[in-house]
């Protein structure tokens, strides 16, 4: 492993209140390919005031703000450092190309000595950065978004951003079948020490497709560094326990990844629901039920990861990944309803499996031109996926004896077919004035068997008979046509103007072989984005951003299949389903001072005429039904604020979130309107001999619904890490929520036809200890001294 060791030239920059951009492109000395990844840093009086990695294909931006003496260095795994020349530095309007020698000696240890942000804004996105959080070594990915501004975890694992549960997420910039098809089980496989950071998309270009009305989560993991390395990571508690580990190697052109990860969570939580059942106002029937549920979440995930470098401009990258999960869960439930006719009362036992099997195989090509900012991309993308899920109940009578039994299997398989192409063109040599364009195509075709078992007909025996109004099987498709076109345009006063435009023609459908008649949708969407961008004074950053985002009717939300494992509380899709559209302003503002303090702010309204909302209703024998309609319109008007500073060893970063929303169905006569605020806060503290402690809380009022709210939600934890070995392992050991032994939550909900209220104890719990160790040895092959090489300019 390496010691990285900056030192390098200075030069004096001056008359420069506005700043420029030092840009450039890192290469090899010997076979001129890209160096992905290599750390790249600005100081000024021996502190860090900026720093980035260069992207996949080597190139680097670097903003250069105020005056003084700036210094600039290229360091990277397996390489001498690179020391800028003097008189480098007026010219830095232009790219530069960088030469980077391989060192000749076995590397040993790894020290980093430019700490990164936590919290960073770069253009549209908001970065958090997990590998500057102790803590994130173990856990899940779910647990990484706790922490993330803007985005609330529920206790349930439900994701939102700006309370908004419809959210595109992407796993290092693309699309993922895993993250689209389970969000919250998929989440809980993937490690959270495999994370590098998350992006918070609020104002997506039209590059990015319509998909996803609050916007996009972009997860980006940890890259493979150039040599061969190994790394290897084991955590243990009481509610969790995961291992994973990740193989790295280089050889010639070709690079090779392998990461496999497996884990096992449980979740236990009791609740206790009342509800009223209403006939024209008034009580008409009364429901008691007490839950004991305790679930697992056991799956293995692992991807393989090969490319090939053409030559320093081209390569193919192919991705081979593989998920196996399940989710059982087990409860037992005290049930009794009594309205006019008399009461009913049963326990019952009730289970429920869910597994799922999913393979992706992607592969893209990517080429660089030599002109800056030239780029073209093609990527193709196919997977397939099996799910079995089914639930059994047993009622007993009060005495104990069997009464009602019933089954309900769910299978069902899908494949994926996605291609799309992607161009982007520079209107000048700078590379800040650019035209993006491209296309997609994408298909999905799915079969899903579905049917209810049960011994109505003979209360107590074990003969199971169908019911053929709850058991059919649909075959459903999805296809979707899309292109766009986006220009970016930079100014040298630092104004940015970026406008795009795409275009989506969606066709659904489905068959049913027995009780529903077919159905099919065509409609299209044209998807405006508008972004101004200034920068003022070198560290005051303001933007303002309109977009539209849509949400499509997936085959789980038109799925008419009913769960009926609570007989009381069933659950189905919703085939009439329309899609959404959701119309968002954003104002930001952005201060970046020199001494490590960092405030973002931002305030947006956003309007949804034809919000797709989860819809009870209850009947007159006080069953209730749940399915997601298009009933309401909503509007939301929110602020958020974020905060980091360093003092000394000492690094805190904080966030307010602040909304107000307001929910309105004319078709049910309901309406909702409420605000929610929430805020986290993150201290950590580097004490001497490697060892760093740290604690985070957060805290938020409830969720707000079309048909009501919850009550306030918490957690906090504490973790201490100690690294030795020469950085090489480490051992940390975490506690969250000590001091209580559940959280209590209550969700509220009214409607015409009935009122409840259901309180829910989630008994969170935990400590866990990890170990992780980095291992490997990197050798270079090429002896030739270095050569500090003069700018060169891109053509």
């Amino acid at each position: 492993m390496l010691t990285t060791v900056y030192s390098f030239a200075q030069q004096r920059v001056s008359g420069n209140t506005g700043g420029f951009t030092v840009s450039g492109a890192v290469l090899d000395s010997t076979d001129r390919h890209p160096i992905g990844f290599a750390t790249v840093v600005l100081l000024r009086e021996g502190k860090v005031i900026n720093s980035t990695t260069t992207d996949s294909l080597g190139r680097f931006n670097l903003p250069l703000r105020g005056k003084g003496v700036f210094v600039l260095g290229v360091s990277f795994v397996g390489y001498n450092n690179y020391q800028s020349a003097p008189g480098m530095f007026p010219g830095a309007q232009q790219p530069y190309q960088v030469l980077l020698r391989k060192s000749t000696t076995s590397l040993q240890a790894v020290t980093i000595n430019a700490k990164k942000k936590l919290i960073e804004t770069k253009g549209d996105k908001l970065i958090y950065n997990a590998t500057a959080d102790i803590s994130n070594k173990a856990g899940s990915a779910a647990d990484v978004l706790k922490k993330v501004p803007m985005l609330t975890v529920s206790a349930d694992g439900e994701v939102k951003m700006r309370g908004d549960g419809n959210i595109k997420v992407l796993l290092n910039g693309l699309p993922s079948g895993i993250l689209a098809k389970n969000l919250k089980e998929a989440l809980k496989i993937i490690p959270a020490g495999t994370i590098a950071s998350v992006e918070v998309i609020t104002s997506p270009s039209a590059k990015y497709e319509a998909e996803g009305t609050a916007g996009i989560i972009n997860i980006i993991t940890k890259k493979k560094i150039k040599g061969s390395s190994a790394d290897i990571s084991i955590s243990a508690g009481n509610l969790e326990q995961s291992a994973s580990a990740s193989l790295n190697t280089v050889s010639g052109n070709f690079d090779l990844s392998l990461n496999i990860n497996a884990s096992n969570q449980r979740e236990h939580k009791t609740a206790i629901l009342n509800r009223t059942s209403l006939f024209k106002g008034q009580p008409a029937g009364e429901l008691l039920q007490e839950n004991d549920i305790t679930q697992h979440e056991r799956g293995v995930y692992g991807d393989l990861g090969v490319t090939y470098r053409i030559d320093s401009l081209q390569k193919i990258s192919t991705t081979f990944t593989l998920w196996n999960g399940a989710w059982p869960s087990k409860n037992t439930l005290y049930n009794l309803y009594q309205d006019g006719k008399g009461s009913t009362a049963y326990n019952q036992k009730s289970d429920q499996a869910n597994h799922s099997g999913y393979y992706e195989l992607s592969t893209s090509y990517q080429k660089l031109y030599h002109r800056k900012g030239q780029e073209l991309q093609v990527l193709g993308m196919v997977s397939n996926s099996a799910d079995r899920s089914r639930y059994n109940t047993q009622q007993y009578t009060l005495a104990g004896m069997p009464a009602f039994r019933e089954t309900g299997p769910n299978n069902s398989k899908s494949w994926d077919f996605n291609l799309q192409t992607d161009y982007a063109h520079p209107l000048d040599l700078s590379g800040k004035n650019i035209v993006e364009t491209g296309v997609k195509f994408s298909r999905t075709s799915a079969t899903s068997a579905y049917s209810a078992r049960n011994n109505e007909h003979a209360p107590g025996s074990d003969d199971l008979v169908e019911i053929p109004s709850r058991s059919d099987e649909m075959k459903y498709f999805q296809h979707i046509y899309a292109a766009y076109l986006s220009i970016k345009l930079e100014t040298r006063n630092q104004w940015m103007f970026r406008a795009g435009l795409r275009y989506e023609a969606t066709q659904l459908g489905a068959g049913f072989r027995r009780t529903s008649a077919p159905f099919r949708s065509s409609f299209g969407n044209l998807v405006p984005g508008i972004l101004l961008a200034k920068t003022l004074n070198g560290q005051h950053d303001v933007k303002l951003s309109y977009t539209e985002r849509i949400r499509r009717p997936w085959i789980w939300d038109l799925n008419p299949f009913v769960n009926a494992s609570d007989p009381r509380n069933l659950t189905s899709g919703n085939p009439l389903l329309r899609p959404e559209t959701t119309r968002t302003i954003e104002a930001g503002y952005n201060y970046n001072a020199a001494l490590g303090f960092t405030l973002n702010n931002s305030v947006y309204f956003s309007s949804n005429s034809n919000a797709i909302e989860m819809l009870t209703t209850v009947d007159s024998t006080g069953i209730s039904r749940t399915s997601p309609s298009n009933v309401a319109a909503n509007k939301r008007l929110g602020a958020n604020v974020n905060a980091a500073v360093e003092i000394g060893n000492l690094t805190v970063n904080g966030g307010i979130e602040l909304y107000q929303v307001w929910f309105k169905s004319d078709a049910l006569q309901v309406k909702n309107d409420a605000g929610f605020y929430s805020f986290h806060l993150n201290l950590s503290y580097a004490l001497p001999k490697d060892v760093t402690l740290q604690a985070s809380g957060d805290y938020s009022n409830g969720y707000v619904t079309l048909q009501g709210r919850n009550s306030a939600s918490w957690s906090y934890s504490f973790a201490a890490q100690k690294e030795f070995l020469n950085k090489k392992a480490s051992v940390l050991v975490g506690v969250s929520n000590p001091f209580q032994r559940s959280m209590l939550q209550r969700s509220y909900a009214t409607a015409p036809t009935f009122r409840s209220t259901e309180v829910n104890n989630y008994y969170n719990r935990s400590f866990h200890i990890t170990l992780n160790w980095k291992f490997g040895s990197m050798k270079a092959h090429d002896n030739e001294e270095e050569k500090k090489m003069p700018p060169v300019r891109r053509h």
